[in-house]
């Protein structure tokens, strides 16, 4: 079966679910990394050997790969690309002694095609190069985990067995990190899954990730799709897509333009909230609060929100306390305590107490 014979039949399967993504990239990856070969001169044919018996293919035989409503098991993928490469090369050295009766002609042809070969096929998988200090997955790989790298990129399907730590990751694939993240960048416009707590200086998710601990960083930015099973502590967090905290957020400021569920409520400075659905969370707690209906309007359910200046729309919260308070449009709170209030027209709320100071 040719290259794009191959490649039809993997789509089909794609779509219908039989393979997975990463299993489909893996095997486009290989196939357009191996090599053309280089023409061959023309010779006579060869008298053609009686063709031997063919040897029974066992049940994990990659036939099994390409047959309609079975997907590939473990190992299939490898052992077919070796077939594919074991046979090419005996086609290239029956061609190879038919055309040089040089025998140590035929020898330099066929190292040099076989260095070729092993050149592509080192761009598969993991690669670790210059010294150590960077790692690259293309199509599928698995790297031990604990090892520094200044770079690390992962551009397939690929998986840590353990501890990230690198100084810049960038996932545009698909990969797993088994362990913790460390570093000074993180870049997930792929798909990314780190089973524990994440520690870096700036992370960034254009694609979708999820956290099973806490992120700490200086920039936290989400403009795809983030679930957090933690908490978040930065200088700087901005939701442009959808977020999933399962603890608080901490910052100095906190921006959101998307929508988000927080369990253990937001605290910061500077709170400048733009609602995009509905939102949810236990606790707002800043100095400047912001709360306004976004292009796509949406609503915020909160159970408290407190701070010095706050101005809230679309909001249905129990207590509202502030110096100053104005409850803007469709806003409805239960209890305000405030030394200076203003309601909107469309704006409602059941009591009003003296702000308690001190």
């Amino acid at each position: 079966m040719n290259k794009e014979e191959l490649l039809r039949r993997l789509e089909e399967r794609l779509a219908r679910g039989e393979i997975s993504e990463g299993t489909y990239l893996g095997i486009q990856a290989r196939y357009d990394a191996m090599p053309e070969l280089p023409p061959m001169p023309q010779a006579p044919s060869p008298p053609e050997p009686p063709t031997p018996p063919e040897p029974p293919m066992s049940p994990e035989a990659p036939r099994h790969a390409q047959h309609a409503g079975h997907p590939f098991r473990e190992g299939d993928l490898e052992r077919m690309i070796e077939d594919s490469i074991e046979g090419a090369m005996q086609q290239v050295a029956t061609g190879l002694e038919a055309a040089f009766s040089n025998k140590e002609e035929v020898r330099l042809r066929m190292d040099q095609v076989n260095r070729r070969v092993q050149e592509a096929m080192s761009k598969i998988g993991p690669r670790i190069e210059e010294g150590g200090r960077t790692c690259v997955i293309r199509g599928s790989g698995t790297v031990a985990g604990g090892q520094h790298f200044e770079e690390f990129k992962c551009a397939g399907s690929g998986v840590v067995t353990g501890d990230l730590l690198a100084d810049e990751a960038h996932i545009s694939g698909a990969c797993v990190i088994q362990g913790r993240c460390e570093g000074k960048e993180f870049h997930a416009s792929g798909r990314a899954e780190i089973a524990k707590d994440v520690k870096v200086q700036e992370f960034h998710v254009s694609g979708k990730a999820s956290v099973g601990g806490d992120i700490r960083a200086q920039e936290v930015h989400i403009s795809g799709s983030a679930k957090i099973g933690g908490g978040i502590e930065a200088q700087e967090v901005e939701f442009q897509g959808s977020a999933s905290v399962g603890g608080a957020v901490k910052a100095q400021d906190f921006t959101s333009r998307g929508q988000f569920a927080i369990g253990g409520g937001i605290e910061a400075e500077d709170i400048d909230i733009r609602l995009a659905g509905t939102s949810k969370t236990t606790s707002i707690k800043g100095e400047d609060i912001e709360i306004r209906r976004g292009e796509r309007r949406g609503e915020l359910i909160v159970d408290s929100i407190e701070g010095e200046q706050v101005y809230v729309e679309a909001t249905h919260a129990g207590v509202v306390r502030g110096e100053s308070v104005r409850l803007g449009p469709y806003s409805s709170v239960q209890t305000v305590e405030a030394d200076e209030l203003e309601v909107h027209e469309t704006a409602t709320f059941k009591e009003r107490r003296p702000r308690a100071h001190g």
